[in-house]
């Protein structure tokens, strides 16, 4: 009997995200990031340079999503300043075993945390993130940023583009109304 392959529909497919990931954190190093104890966060595999926001899967006991945070690009050993930063000198002196940073340029805490049944109901996660998955698009827009509580964004945030021109412009007619 020859083999039948049926192909998706665009309905069975989810939508993914390619600059939103879930991954999973240890409950102390997330509170060390909340309270900016802690500033990058290192793993050993470089993530995609699509990745602009992580959505941290906190690890038992708590079990659930509370954070997301807007990251850098991938920085090596000897690309971290030496802040104060929990773990930053052990990064540039290669003795932490990881050979990747993402500097955490923005943290939000959701209003509303999801639980990993909550989300396994929802279908947004399988079970707790092993590495890494990507955030289905209906996941963005059930939480989106600004309705979250922010706890805080450091100077390194760039704007997006459409922000930074809307902010030129209006610099420009505010100018120009005042001449």
């Amino acid at each position: 009997m020859p083999k039948v392959v049926l192909a998706k529909t665009p309905a069975a497919r989810t939508e993914t995200s390619h600059s939103d990931i879930f991954m999973s954190i240890k409950p102390e190093y997330i509170s060390s990031i909340a309270s900016r104890h802690k500033n990058h966060e290192y793993r050993n595999y470089r993530l995609p340079s699509s990745v602009r926001r992580i959505w941290f899967y906190t690890s038992a006991p708590i079990s659930s999503l509370h954070y997301i945070a807007r990251v850098s690009s991938a920085k090596t050993p000897g690309q971290v300043p030496e802040d104060g930063g929990l773990g930053n000198e052990d990064f540039n002196a290669g003795t932490m075993g990881y050979s990747f940073g993402y500097e955490i340029l923005a943290l939000w805490k959701l209003e509303q945390p999801v639980s990993l049944q909550q989300a396994k109901a929802r279908g947004y996660l399988k079970g707790p993130p092993q590495k890494y998955c990507w955030v289905p698009q209906t996941v963005i827009g059930a939480f989106p940023l600004e309705k979250q509580h922010s706890v805080f964004a450091t100077g390194a945030e760039e704007a997006p583009a459409e922000k930074r021109e809307n902010t030129i412009s209006g610099f420009l007619v505010n100018v120009g109304s005042n001449g």
